[in-house]
């Protein structure tokens, strides 16, 4: 006799309520499925939940978080492994530079937060299992033009650096290296965002446009540390540095550069694909804008430019680099909230789920009732296991359900 599995655990009647926010017919639960409000506060704050990160409703938007800005798609457990792999990044980091070992030090500054960003999309498969074409293309056509960026570029900023009398910051020099590289740069890192969009086919996603924007950022950013510390090895395996130097230079090439570009060129990425829905009563539309994302990304790099060509004290060198990230890291942030807020999807009351980050089980719509993530949010694999998996649904009553 063939077992014939039960059907998914139905949904009791939903209380509903008219969204205060979206007029749209809504269950009565703490957060709008439709527009993603927060019901309890019928003020602007409610539309705007800029005390619920739409990825991670768990967090405040702004949150000094390196590993839920650059992962959005990640899940709620798999948060803490990442968070101990970009730990152990870093501690290599410190622990070479305090060696002063130069071909492990370039390694781990040029591969470090590249290769996380790897095992992420292998992780969440974000193009539904093309991704390794996807991610080959935008990684090789970043890599190319990094490495050929750098060649070109480095010449134009090794001059600025030279000391001489009349050296300034406003200087002919000083300016086309602070300036015009690094607005060419982050032009050249928006290339396999264009490359990535003429491959995929089907439903595109915002997250979709980040992981393309930050993968061919990342790729770019790996070659082009590369060729910029490559002439450290002609001295041997030691860079004959002091502990602060060798530590300013790899916050400097293996947190900056990769985190700086990955973030803002990701979030250009998530601007330039996103499919935007009716008006909303969420301020904060135009945030969603890729020029204003472009914008946002061109003056962090200029202003990070103009910090390396101001000649500080190395610990004052890795001060500065930390608070651009920290500054990127929560202007990111408030533009990925507004992208999910913003995102055009349906608005009916679906078929049962589990919500993949509050295992509460709550009907299929764009944002969960309960936690409040964002449909788009959640990796799309983890999307279809909710939704067509009866023990999923089943694990949701069991007493270990995560409330």
């Amino acid at each position: 006799m063939t077992d014939v599995e039960p059907p998914p655990t139905p949904l009791p009647i939903l209380a509903t309520i008219y969204c205060p926010f979206c007029r749209v017919v809504v269950p009565d639960s703490r957060y709008c499925g439709a527009c993603g409000a927060h019901l309890v506060h019928e003020s602007f704050r409610g539309s705007q939940r800029l005390h619920s990160y739409a990825a991670f409703p768990d967090e405040p938007v702004v949150r000094l978080s390196i590993v839920t800005s650059l992962f959005p798609h990640l899940s709620y457990r798999a948060r803490v492994p990442f968070r101990y792999a970009l730990g152990i990044i870093v501690t290599l980091m410190i622990a070479l530079a305090l060696a002063g070992t130069a071909a492990p030090l370039m390694a781990v500054c040029a591969l470090g937060v590249p290769l996380l960003f790897l095992l992420y999309i292998v992780e969440v498969d974000p193009y539904e299992g093309t991704f390794v074409i996807s991610t080959g293309v935008a990684l090789l056509l970043g890599a190319g033009l990094g490495a050929g960026w750098a060649l070109i570029a480095s010449p134009y900023v090794d001059r600025a650096l030279q000391p001489t009398p009349l050296s300034s910051l406003t200087s002919g020099q000083a300016l086309v290296a602070a300036i015009v590289v690094p607005t060419v740069a982050q032009v050249l890192m928006c290339i396999p965002i264009l490359a990535v969009r003429r491959l995929q086919r089907g439903r595109l996603e915002s997250l979709d446009g980040f992981v393309a924007g930050a993968t061919g950022a990342l790729g770019f950013a790996l070659a082009a540390t590369i060729v910029l510390l490559s002439p450290s090895l002609t001295n041997g395996q030691f860079t004959h540095q002091s502990f602060l130097v060798n530590l300013a230079q790899a916050v400097e090439r293996g947190l900056g550069l990769p985190l700086v570009s990955s973030m803002s060129t990701g979030l250009i990425g998530a601007a330039l694909w996103v499919k935007r829905g009716d008006a909303k009563a969420a301020r904060g539309r135009w945030v969603t804008s890729p020029v204003l994302a472009f914008v946002i990304a061109e003056a962090v790099q200029v202003g990070w430019a103009f910090g390396n060509l101001a000649a500080l004290p190395d610990a004052e060198v890795i001060v500065v680099q930390l608070g651009v990230i920290g500054v990127l890291t929560v202007l990111m942030r408030l533009g990925i909230h507004h992208v999910l807020i913003h995102e055009a999807l349906e608005t009916s009351i679906g078929a049962p789920r589990v919500c993949a980050h509050c295992n509460h089980l709550v009907p299929t719509m764009s944002f969960c009732p309960q936690c409040g993530v964002a449909d788009r949010a959640v990796a799309r694999p983890r999307r279809a296991q909710t939704r067509q998996d009866p023990s999923a649904l089943a694990a949701a009553h069991a007493p270990e359900a995560r409330k």
